[in-house]
């Protein structure tokens, strides 16, 4: 299948995307077919690596995301190299599961608009009406894109125009077992170099990864987990190389949800929070790039919008990856 096939395959499905609301409308109850892939770290220094594995569904999320490194951490101690981060982003993400045999077949798109965004004013008002540490925000310009990562000198990658970008395309191969009670999954997926290394929409290689998840329903209440091994294939003369101590990393999930049962409100609502770890497989000086990061992530459902989620991400304490994401995701067909 061409690109250009694919996506037009992925603009069918969007348009579909309003009919979402009203499949959804008066379902009194809903039963996972599966626990849900975790949401992925989105800030941008990690924007190029494999996606997390997918079930194989169809879906079309909508994720806004906000990033910032503190000014005065940007340059390692001794002075090789500097990093700012600082932007919005806005990415449509696309995934198209097909059934092949017992397994399924996922082919992930990804659409990013960068820019210094509008949310800057926001976050600052929200820390200091809970009289919360502004973080450097008082640092650093307001409503700005810079995305610049340098190493004695080189640019690794840099990004201040704004502008849409075609992320690393992600196919993936995924085995079920079980049943939506207690089950799991494995698998595997390469991601292919759509997407630019030299802005941070990809990694300039061919990456791979292979994983697993497990799930079981003890009541209302669901536990699970994932645990995935990362490998990225950089071309020889990719300049992240200069940046990287290792080419393979490892990241898992572990969570817990309730589901909602009934029509009403408060019943039908169910919310799932789940922790993440990612490896850092950077060595640059700079503690907030090299050290393995932690984010927390709050799903809501609800019985009367089956087909929809909504949520956000955050860093959990690491401040390793600093950002905040918000997303909301509608699934089509009966998986």
């Amino acid at each position: 299948m061409t690109l250009v096939n694919l996506f037009l395959r992925v603009v069918k499905v969007s348009r579909g995307l309003a009919g979402c609301l009203g499949w959804g409308l008066g379902v009194a109850t809903v039963a996972l077919p599966a626990q849900e892939t975790p949401r992925p770290n989105r800030v941008a220094w990690f924007a190029g690596f494999p996606e997390p594995l997918p079930e194989g569904v169809r879906e079309v999320a909508l994720e806004a995301t906000s990033q910032m490194l503190r000014p005065d951490l940007e340059r390692s101690g001794d002075g090789r190299s500097f990093a700012r981060l600082d932007g919005e982003e806005w990415q449509v993400t696309a995934d198209w599961g097909t059934k092949a045999g017992s397994s399924w077949i996922n082919v992930r798109a990804r659409l990013a608009s960068r820019s210094g965004g509008i949310a800057d004013q926001a976050m600052w008002n929200w820390h200091r009406l809970f009289s919360l540490p502004q973080g450097g925000r008082e640092d650093a310009p307001k409503n700005r894109l810079v995305y610049h990562l340098e190493r004695d000198g080189r640019v690794i990658g840099d990004l201040t125009r704004p502008g849409l970008a075609l992320m690393d395309l992600d196919l993936a191969w995924v085995r079920p077992f079980g049943d939506p009670d207690k089950g799991g999954r494995f698998g595997a997926s390469i991601q292919l170099p759509t997407g630019r290394q030299a802005d941070f929409s990809g990694s300039g290689g061919t990456d791979g990864l292979v994983g697993g998840s497990l799930w079981r329903t003890f009541g209302r209440w669901r536990v699970f987990g994932q645990a995935e091994r990362v490998w990225l294939g950089l071309p020889a003369n990719s300049p992240l190389r200069l940046v990287l101590e290792k080419r393979s990393f490892s990241r898992a999930w572990a969570g817990l949800g309730w589901r909602g049962e009934g029509p009403g409100l408060v019943s039908g609502l169910g919310i799932e929070v789940s922790l993440a770890y990612a490896d850092s497989p950077y060595r640059t000086g700079i503690p907030r790039l090299d050290r393995a990061g932690w984010q927390q992530h709050w799903t809501f459902r609800h019985t009367r919008l089956p087909r929809w989620r909504f949520g956000f991400s955050e860093e959990a304490g690491s401040f390793t990856a600093p950002d905040i994401s918000a997303f909301v995701a509608c699934r089509f067909g009966d998986r």
